[in-house]
């Protein structure tokens, strides 16, 4: 994307994020995000000068995506039916993020 100041200057930027009224990109050349606010329509900087924003063409067209692409393992799609149905999905998640300890068995010896 370009972003065109009033004097003529223009940088070039990747946008971070973007809402309705505020703007963070990345500025080509600076280790700092630029920030920008929308006021009625019109984009302004951080030092308050008005900027019109040109996004070029993509640079890689976007992928036809297949039915095949949508299809996932019929285990996957068990177990994720299966957290989407009981409670304690975030309890499962742990239990599997969390380092697995080796289970110890003690056996005793009992003379009758």
């Amino acid at each position: 994307m370009k972003i065109r100041y009033a004097d003529g200057r223009t940088i070039e930027g990747i946008t971070l994020s973007r809402t309705a009224n505020t703007m963070r990109i990345a500025v080509e050349g600076s280790e700092d995000a630029a920030e920008f606010i929308n006021v009625h329509g019109t984009w302004i900087s951080e030092d308050c000068e008005p900027v019109t924003v040109e996004y070029g063409p993509r640079r890689t067209p976007p992928s036809t995506l297949t039915e095949a692409d949508c299809i996932c393992p019929r285990e996957l799609a068990a177990r994720l039916i299966d957290l989407l149905l009981t409670d304690s999905a975030d309890d499962e998640w742990e239990r599997q993020a969390a380092p697995q300890r080796p289970q110890h068995v003690f056996l005793s010896a009992r003379t009758v």
